[in-house]
């Protein structure tokens, strides 16, 4: 099977950005940014890429064990009067 990746060199993303800072500030906001990046993000957006692409080529993907899709439910109990809530 083919390996299919998408590879960001960070240190270098910096230095296109901000030329002008030396070699070690690169290196340390570099550094800092892999440590604390959140891929979360990178695989939600991945998840959408999956189902639209699989609509799109009307590619099934009920039943093929993938991730468990929660929903954002926001439900007020009780709410306080007024007209945002008749």
């Amino acid at each position: 099977m083919t390996t299919l990746k998408i590879e960001i060199d960070v240190l270098e993303a910096v230095k296109e950005f901000y030329p002008g800072l030396s070699e070690d500030n690169a290196d340390l906001i570099a550094r800092q940014i892999v440590h604390d990046w959140d891929y979360s993000e990178q695989y939600n957006t991945i998840v959408d890429e999956i189902h639209r692409t699989a609509d799109s080529y009307d590619i099934e993907l009920e039943g093929k064990d993938g991730p468990e899709v929660e929903s954002n439910n926001i439900y007020v109990l009780n709410p306080p009067p007024s007209r945002l809530f008749p």
